[in-house]
């Protein structure tokens, strides 16, 4: 079957950078969704995407669509037919819809009754004939967050399409989206070449932007900038700061990159390092320049022009980083005149938020919460003085002029003027690792003094929300709660605290009682589900380190202790699933916990014991009660799943010598509340129930 390649592209204003990785993605999978669909196979499937358009290439798509048999479910048989055999009406006009013959019917059994069935040849059609109205519904199909429309309300895209190119190997695939209809008119980079140009198929396409000044390939494109910003830097004797975030985001505003090295004024690197990076980076899309090796930064900054390279815009670029250099230079100037400790007193004017109060009220509440967690801790007093000190001073920054004006420099301005202003390096640091981890993955506090700070502020906002029933919903998060929690469990697994969630969440909603009135059952429906919400991130922080979700709903079932104790604990069972130890002792605890699930929970009458397998099976679990206890005290998992192997053979005798249903109530309630003990004995490490174990 012949095969031609399919090239469109979606021609627009420019569309925001932020926008176009998702597009591309987007432009793919709509691609193969649409081919399946319509039984065109294709050897591959690109997509790129510049500010100006975005391309797709179907590689080798088939022609025409293969001939294809349908069948179509008619009446029962009983009403096709009728006692002589004969069609009935039913039948007749079940072919005249479908538009079959007598020999094209059959029947066939579905679901123990007899259908008649229509077998249907249906001829593939050709590409060319299918292709507009797939384009057409592959354009529809793309979504963007706040896209426009300048048609009707009909057709939204990101930018209002200018121009659209559908070919189908060296023919024309017309079709009409928001008013433009497709030809084969491309156009080149905006200032460098604009065209327009004709193109005769998608190689001459391919050939013709890389003559008109554009660089179509996106990841080419991005290693292109890569190569520009190194050479660059290297000539200024330096090496380049490059972030892979800002560099997709100058990749998805270029066409063609061209790397243009500027100069400020030396008198700025007296600046913060954080300070001069965030300017040129967050502001201005500058990649900064280091001494080689990381070291200092140097007075020179690489932009990336989509103009070429001329002196009218580096100089330009030079005049607007001057600006902002000189406004952050004031700003620090204006903050340094007075100590951090003095900003503390404004945030009683700053709303943290309307139910929960200002965020000096928060301040206090994160102070008393670094001293609960120290003491739980068993942190000596110097390092619970460093974590209280931090608490009352981490948001003065956010009313200062820098903060104000480079929200992005949040901590990192409260750190400066900490060290500033005299304070100890430890609660500076704490300053600027209360943020963190800012996102996953991202570094966790390096300070004990940051960790507590870090833990207190987010289930403070946590609890916070809860409490004032600020939930997230779908995708709708505007508080960042996820964000907190997952910050939140990520620092007590990674730094290993012994803190358990339930504990903080305790803590943070006692603190939180005089700005929220809540009745003893809506507290516990709070700490319920905000327990709830910390366990869900805490699964799935344990299963992106590779532990399966049985193992994990085998521990959390059971247990609400510290979560590092927890993650252990799982990872220790999770060596164990293929272990004939672990399937011994889940086979016994499956015994155990089928009938106890039946015992009223009262304790042991070891008088009311009539066989020896009963009075064995208890003194076995006297023997092994603090045994066990020592066991997970030393967190020996291994030792105490081999005590649990240890009691199946009293556990077996059990259950072979003893009725457990007897006729005698008290004797059967006596027995059930056996196996219940034996159960929590077992509970205390873990529900084996639920592990999923490999035969």
């Amino acid at each position: 079957m012949a095969a031609h390649d399919l090239l469109l592209e979606i021609g627009c204003e420019e569309i925001p950078s932020r926008l176009i990785g998702g597009a591309i993605n987007q432009l793919k999978e709509a691609a193969a969704a649409l081919c399946a669909e319509a039984l065109l196979g294709c050897d591959s499937i690109d997509a790129w995407g510049t500010p100006r358009r975005l391309t797709l290439l179907v590689s080798r798509l088939e022609s025409h669509q293969p001939d294809r048999q349908q069948k179509v479910k008619g009446p029962p048989r009983s009403r096709a037919y009728d006692s002589q055999g004969q069609p009935t009406e039913a039948l007749l006009g079940f072919m005249r819809s479908q538009g079959v013959t007598p020999a094209q019917v059959g029947v066939e059994t579905v679901k123990d009754a007899e259908y008649v069935v229509a077998l249907k040849e249906t001829a593939g059609r050709p590409a060319r004939e299918l292709l507009p109205d797939l384009l057409q519904r592959l354009l529809k199909s793309l979504s963007f967050p706040r896209p426009m429309y300048w048609e009707s309300k009909d057709h939204r895209f990101a930018r209002p399409i200018r121009w659209l190119l559908a070919l189908y190997g060296t023919e024309t695939i017309p079709f009409t989206f928001a008013g433009i209809t497709s030809d084969r008119r491309t156009y080149g980079h905006r200032f460098l070449s604009p065209g327009p140009f004709t193109a005769d198929d998608p190689i001459h396409y391919f050939n013709c932007l890389k003559e008109n000044g554009v660089l179509l390939n996106h990841n080419r494109r991005r290693e292109v900038i890569r190569h520009q910003l190194n050479e660059a830097a290297a000539a200024c004797g330096g090496e380049a700061l490059i972030n892979d975030d800002l560099l997709e985001e100058i990749d998805f505003l270029v066409e063609y990159p061209t790397a243009v090295t500027g100069a400020f004024d030396r008198a700025y690197l007296e600046l913060p390092r954080e300070v001069l990076i965030t300017t040129m980076q967050a502001h201005q899309r500058y990649v900064p320049v280091a001494a080689t090796g990381g070291g200092n930064l140097l007075p020179f900054f690489i932009g990336i022009s989509n103009n070429g390279l001329n002196d009218r815009i580096r100089k330009g670029y030079e005049k607007v980083l001057q600006a902002r250099l000189a406004d952050a230079r004031f700003f620090f100037d204006e903050d340094r005149k007075i100590p951090l400790e003095s900003y503390v007193e404004r945030l009683q004017g700053v709303i943290f938020q309307e139910n929960l109060g200002s965020l000096d009220q928060k301040r206090r509440r994160l102070i008393r919460l670094a001293r609960a967690i120290g003491e739980k801790l068993s942190l000596l007093p110097g390092e619970i003085e460093r974590a209280e000190r931090a608490a009352h001073l981490c948001k003065a920054d956010l009313v200062t002029h820098m903060v104000g004006e480079f929200p992005e420099l949040q901590g990192v301005m409260g750190r400066e003027y900490a060290l500033l202003a005299g304070e100890p390096p430890a609660v500076a640091a704490a300053v600027f690792e209360h943020y963190l981890p800012r996102f996953a993955g991202d570094r966790l506090p390096a300070t004990m003094e940051g960790a507590i700070v870090s833990l207190a502020d987010r289930i403070d906002t946590l609890a916070g929300c809860f409490a004032a029933g600020i939930l997230p919903t779908g995708s709708q998060d505007p508080y960042g709660l996820r964000r907190q929690a997952l910050g939140l469990v990520s620092i007590l697994i990674g730094r290993e605290l012994e803190l358990a969630p339930g504990f903080l969440v305790e803590e943070a909603l006692e603190a939180l009682a005089p700005a929220v009135e809540l009745t003893p059952s809506e507290r516990r429906e709070v700490q319920s589900s905000l327990q709830e919400f910390l366990n869900q991130r805490l699964r799935f922080v344990l299963q992106e380190k590779g532990l399966s979700f049985d193992v994990l709903e085998a521990v959390l079932t059971v247990s609400a202790g510290p979560a590092a104790e927890l993650a252990r604990r799982a990872a220790a069972l999770q060596g164990q699933l293929h272990s004939a130890v672990l399937a011994e002792v889940a086979t016994a605890y499956n015994r155990v916990a089928n009938l106890s699930r039946h015992a009223q929970g009262t304790a042991v009458d070891p008088s009311l014991f009539t066989d020896p397998a009963e009075t064995g099976l208890y003194r076995i679990l006297a023997e092994m009660e603090p045994k066990v206890a020592k066991m997970l005290q030393g967190q020996r998992y291994l030792d105490c799943l081999q005590l649990f192997q240890a009691m199946k053979p009293g556990i077996d005798r059990f259950f072979d010598s003893v009725l457990v249903m007897a006729e005698d109530e008290k004797q059967r309630e006596n027995r059930l509340n056996l196996l219940l003990a034996v159960k929590k004995l077992f509970n205390n490490l873990a529900d084996f129930s639920l592990l999923q174990l490999s035969s």
